[in-house]
């Protein structure tokens, strides 16, 4: 997702479009999300890892399944007749629990076993885990053994079900009873345990069951992020038509919708090249009525055809929202795809509003009008950094910058919206770019080069205004 060079050629501010650079019209590369570490890594099956966490297991159990010289119900607090193992790899379990697993090989079906005399507990990692999440602080229990085991069963069956797939909501009650079972038969007696508990048919039996039943579909939604991906690549605006609803929207921004979406990705595979994209499914949850959300990361470098200038590549972070339309997976909700949408998951309708403001502004930048920045500054706005600062001010300045300089070029991003109270009536927005004045009286160009500045903003009755911190003379500090 980059801004684009958007050259107005009316006389504009001046110093206001210098500092201003949140609200100029630019034009978003693509969508785009977190969870855990998202550090991107490069996949590779040479790689070893390190996964280090803690064994967790507040149930009462049968402690001599664990190792314990008496025989009673209790919870465990010594966890050192456990060995945990992956791969090949086995550590000692210390007393609290805790382990550390040290140049565990790649593998895209690893399960962690940590097994103590006829107690057995499990925990699934994926190629995701691997690459993208925290593998510092992981948890074994109950509930990851029953997954791992849902999993591994499903392997017998040739299926490669996913945690997305097994955690689907209209399985829940099943899972909780397969959990309860395994509780269950961690309190029976040795005597009645052959070799491991996940091996009765109490617990094999319905995790089996369970993983007939569940349907693979994270891998299909995965394909289809696979596909959008290449669509990037291919300038294929039919790929984006087919994997789009028709009735596509962002909780964001009330103009989003399919034809807007069409339209934008017109204009952008015209002017650009996308490179280097990496589009990555984080986390999946599916929910009733064959509704799905994916959390997508997605990190792409572009480069404008004309000017073959090559845009330093940005990161983004969002949940997708896809429905089976028929037989058919589609993206219906939540894509950014302009440079007022956010960055970050979790984005609603109250950065909406903001972001609705900064469109207006933009269009007021390319019309000089003035009313619009009188609308939404703030009466009481002031600078931190200069005590003169004035909303009269900053209108005054305004308008002479509209009469004594040409806008050559203007980048810009929103890089963040952070609301700052627990009514969310304050919001730091942090903002990023580059703008390039003709200085019409001396005839000579002044170039912002790159710059950033976090302005704040607040609501005043029903409207967003900028209140604080906005940079508008060339003698602040950007």
């Amino acid at each position: 997702m980059h801004s684009i060079k958007y050259n107005i050629r009316k006389t504009l501010c001046g110093k206001l479009l210098y500092s201003l650079f949140v609200f100029s019209l630019i034009i978003l590369l693509n969508g785009c999300q977190t969870g855990g570490n998202l550090k991107f890594k490069e996949t590779s099956p040479e790689n070893t890892f390190t996964i280090s966490g803690r064994i967790s297991i507040p149930e009462i159990i049968e402690t001599e399944l664990a190792g314990s010289l008496r025989s009673a119900l209790t919870t465990l607090n010594d966890f050192t007749k456990f060995k945990i193992s992956a791969e090949g790899v086995t550590a000692q379990v210390n007393k609290d629990g805790t382990f550390s697993l040290k140049n565990v090989p790649f593998s895209d079906k690893m399960v962690l076993k940590a097994d103590a005399n006829k107690l057995s507990l499990m925990l699934r990692v994926t190629e995701t885990d691997l690459y993208f999440n925290d593998l510092t602080n992981v948890t074994i229990n109950l509930r990851t053994t029953a997954e791992a085991l849902i999993f591994l069963k499903g392997l017998e069956s040739e299926k490669n079900l996913t945690p997305g797939d097994i955690r689907a909501r209209e399985y829940t009650d099943e899972i909780d009873n397969l959990i309860n079972a395994i509780k269950l038969v961690s309190q029976l007696s040795p005597s009645s345990v052959s070799q491991s508990i996940l091996d009765l048919p109490a617990v094999a039996q319905p995790a089996k069951a369970l993983a007939e039943k569940i349907l693979e579909r994270e891998a299909n939604l995965k394909d289809a992020n696979g596909v959008l991906r290449n669509m990037l690549f291919l300038k294929d605006i039919n790929l984006l038509k087919t994997y789009f609803s028709a009735s596509f929207k962002n909780d964001w921004d009330s103009s989003s919708n399919y034809d807007d979406l069409i339209s934008a990705f017109e204009g952008y595979f015209a002017q650009y090249t996308f490179e280097n994209v990496a589009w990555d499914v984080t986390e999946s949850e599916f929910l009733p009525d064959n509704i799905a959300r994916i959390r997508t990361r997605v990190t792409a470098t572009i480069k404008d055809n004309i000017s073959e200038e090559v845009k330093k590549p940005v990161t983004y972070n969002f949940d997708a929202y896809w429905r089976k339309e028929g037989t058919f997976w589609k993206l219906y909700k939540n894509f950014p795809y302009k440079l007022t949408h956010p960055k970050d998951a979790g984005a609603n309708s109250t950065w909406g509003e903001i972001a609705d403001i900064i469109k207006q502004l933009n269009e007021a930048l390319a019309t000089e009008d003035i009313t619009v920045f009188e609308n939404y500054i703030s009466q009481s706005f002031t600078n931190d950094f200069d005590t003169s600062s004035s909303y009269t001010d900053l209108i005054m300045t305004a308008q002479i910058r509209f009469v004594e300089m040409d806008v050559k070029i203007s980048e810009y991003s929103v890089d963040r919206i952070t609301f700052i109270s627990s009514d969310a009536n304050y919001a730091d927005v942090v903002c990023s770019g580059r703008v390039k004045v003709f200085n019409i009286l001396p005839g000579v160009d002044i170039d912002s080069e790159k710059v950033s500045a976090t302005l704040q903003w607040r609501k005043e009755g029903a409207t967003w205004k900028i209140f604080k911190n906005l940079p508008y003379k060339f003698a602040h500090k950007l």
